[in-house]
C-alpha cells in the first residue's frame, strides 16, 4: 500500500480530516500495524487550533444543518435513525445545536453506534450545558470513539487490489482500447485524454471505469466512430455545435475555443452542443475555460435514472452541474457534482465490488429506500437535498433540452450501453468584460480570505493536489479488463 492508497482508505476515519492519515503515513507508520493509537497520538499532539478545525469538520446530526455527510457518517446516522427524525425531533435537534455551537464553537459530536434517537437527544440535552473545556475534551473523545468503530469496520473489508501504471501508459492504453472498437485516431485520443486526466485526479467512477461502456457504445454503432463535429450558423453570443453522434471530448476540441473567443469578446457566450454523447466528468471543460480567464457553468442530461422528489419512477437524469472561476497564477475554483445524491458510477462500482451503496441514495423497484446497489440500478436514484436537488435536476433538463433543443432524459434512446446521449449547455462569462478590470482581483482577495478559515478547502484544491509525476494506482482487475479491450477482447 502506498501513500495515496493509505490516505484513500483511512482519510475519512476522522470526518473530512484526511490530514490525520497523511501525517500518519509521512511519520512512517508500520504497514499492517494498528493505526488507531497512531491516529490518536497525531490528533492529541496536533494542538488546539487543529483539533478545533477537526471538530468543526464534523457534520451536524442528520447532516441537514451544516457540513455534508460522508458515506461513513451517513451509514452511522441512518443506523441510529437520524435520517428519519420527526419534525418535532428535528426542531429540537436544531434548537439544541444552535445553543451548542454558540457555546462551544463546533457541532455536537457523539458516537451513535448502538444508540437510538432518544438516547442521542438525552445526551445532547445533558452536554449542551457543560463546561467549555470539559466539553471540548468530551467531543475529542467521541471523535476517537467514532474513529475506532470505523477502523474496526475497515479491518473487516480487504483493501482492493491495485497496480501501478504511468500516466502516459494509461493514456496510450485507453486510446488503444477505444481505437480497437473502431474509433478514429483523433476520436480515440480525445476520449483517452479525458479519461486519463479524470483517473489521475482521483475520480475513479469517471475514469478508467468508463472505458468498457465507452467501447460498448462504439461497438453498438450508436456512437459514430469517426465523427466530424461542426459549428452551425448561430446568434453572435451562441456557439451552436453538432457533435455528429460522437463523444463529447472530440466536439469540445472544435467548440470550446470558439466559445472562449466569443465570451472574451462579448463578455458572455453560450455553447449549445447537441447530437453528442457525454462521458466521464464535467470539470475538464469548465476548468479549460477557467484557465483562459473565464467563469463557466456546464450541465448535461442523460438516461432517466433519477426519480423527482416525491415520485417513484425515474424521469430525470443524474444531471451533473459543473462550475469554475479563474484564479490568475493559481488553481481555479472548480466543482462538479451530480444532482443525484451520488453519481451513477459510484452505485455501479458498489455493485461491481459487492458492497452496499450509501443510505439515502436510491430506491428499489418497489419504491422503498435501499442500500442494495443492484436494486437501485433497477429502481431509481434520489436527488441530493430532497426537493432542492430535484429542482436543480429539472433546471438541467430545461437548459439541455428546453434551451439546447436536444431530448429530455426520459426520452433518451436506449443504445445498448451505459453511454448517455443528450444535449450539453455551457455558459462562459468574462469577469473582466462584465465587472471591470478589478473584478478578478477582488474575487481573488475574497478567495484567499476564505482559504484562511480553519477547516475550509476550496473546491478543486484536493483534486489538483493529488496530481503528481509518479505512477497512478488503479484497480488491477479493471486495468486487466481494459488491456483485454485494447487487444479486441470483451468486457466482463
Amino acid at each position: 500500500m502506498n501513500r495515496t492508497e493509505f490516505v484513500s482508505r483511512y482519510g475519512n476515519v476522522y470526518e473530512h480530516s484526511p490530514w490525520v492519515a497523511e501525517r500518519a503515513w509521512d511519520g512512517g507508520i508500520v504497514p499492517g500495524a494498528d493505526p488507531a493509537p497512531v491516529f490518536r497520538r497525531i490528533v492529541e499532539r496536533a494542538g488546539q487550533e487543529a483539533q478545533l478545525a477537526l471538530l468543526r469538520a464534523h457534520p451536524d446530526l442528520a447532516g441537514r444543518l451544516g457540513v455534508a455527510l460522508t458515506a461513513e457518517s451517513a451509514a452511522e446516522q441512518a443506523g441510529a435513525g437520524l435520517d428519519r427524525c420527526t419534525p418535532e425531533e428535528f426542531a429540537e435537534f436544531t434548537a439544541l445545536n444552535g445553543r451548542y455551537v454558540e457555546r462551544f464553537g463546533f457541532p455536537f459530536i457523539i458516537a451513535v453506534k448502538g444508540l437510538d434517537r432518544a438516547a442521542i437527544l438525552a445526551a445532547f440535552r445533558s452536554r449542551v450545558d457543560g463546561a467549555p473545556q470539559a466539553e471540548f475534551r468530551t467531543a475529542l473523545d467521541q471523535v476517537h470513539r467514532i474513529a475506532g468503530f470505523r477502523l474496526a469496520a475497515l479491518a473487516e473489508r480487504p483493501a482492493p487490489t491495485s497496480t501501478a501504471i504511468s500516466y502516459p501508459d494509461l493514456h496510450a492504453l485507453v486510446a488503444r482500447a477505444v481505437r480497437a472498437a473502431g474509433a478514429s485516431e483523433e476520436h480515440a485520443d480525445a476520449v483517452a485524454d479525458l479519461i486519463a486526466r479524470t483517473e489521475r485526479d482521483g475520480y475513479r467512477s469517471h475514469g478508467l471505469f468508463r472505458v468498457p461502456s465507452t467501447v460498448a457504445g462504439l461497438r453498438s454503432g450508436f456512437v459514430n466512430a469517426a465523427p466530424r463535429p461542426r459549428l452551425l450558423p448561430s446568434a453572435p453570443a451562441v456557439v451552436d455545435c453538432d457533435g455528429d453522434r460522437g463523444y463529447a471530448p472530440l466536439a469540445y476540441r472544435v467548440a470550446l475555443p470558439a466559445l472562449a473567443e466569443r465570451a472574451a469578446a462579448m463578455g458572455a457566450a453560450v455553447l449549445a452542443l447537441h447530437n453528442v454523447n457525454h462521458i466521464a466528468a464535467m470539470w475538464p471543460e469548465v476548468e479549460w475555460l477557467a484557465e483562459r480567464g473565464l467563469a463557466a457553468l456546464a450541465c448535461t442530461g442523460n438516461f432517466p435514472y433519477l426519480a423527482p422528489h416525491g415520485g417513484r419512477r425515474p424521469i430525470f437524469g443524474t444531471n451533473p452541474i459543473a462550475f469554475s472561476y479563474p484564479r490568475p497564477g493559481g488553481v481555479p475554483v472548480v466543482f462538479d457534482f451530480a444532482t443525484a445524491a451520488t453519481a451513477r458510477g459510484e452505485i455501479m462500482m458498489a455493485a461491481r465490488e459487492g458492497r452496499p451503496a450509501p443510505p439515502g441514495v436510491g430506491i428499489g423497484p418497489d419504491g422503498e429506500e435501499t442500500t442494495d446497489p443492484d436494486a437501485i440500478l433497477a429502481g431509481a436514484q434520489l436527488a441530493f437535498g430532497g426537493h432542492k436537488g430535484s429542482a436543480l435536476a429539472l433546471m438541467v433538463e430545461l437548459l439541455c433540452a428546453g434551451v439546447v433543443d436536444d431530448h429530455f432524459s426520459i426520452d433518451a434512446p436506449s443504445n445498448g450501453s451505459y453511454v448517455p446521449p443528450g444535449g450539453i449547455f455551457i455558459l462562459a462569462l468574462s469577469p473582466e468584460r462584465i465587472g471591470g478590470a478589478r473584478t478578478v482581483e477582488r474575487a481573488e482577495a475574497f478567495l484567499r480570505r476564505l482559504e484562511t478559515e480553519p477547516g475550509v478547502r476550496l473546491p478543486g484544491a484536493r483534486r489538483h493536489a493529488a496530481r503528481g509525476d509518479g505512477p497512478l494506482q488503479v484497480d488491477a482487475a479493471l486495468l486487466a479488463e481494459v488491456r483485454a479491450l485494447a487487444e479486441g477482447g470483451q468486457a466482463r
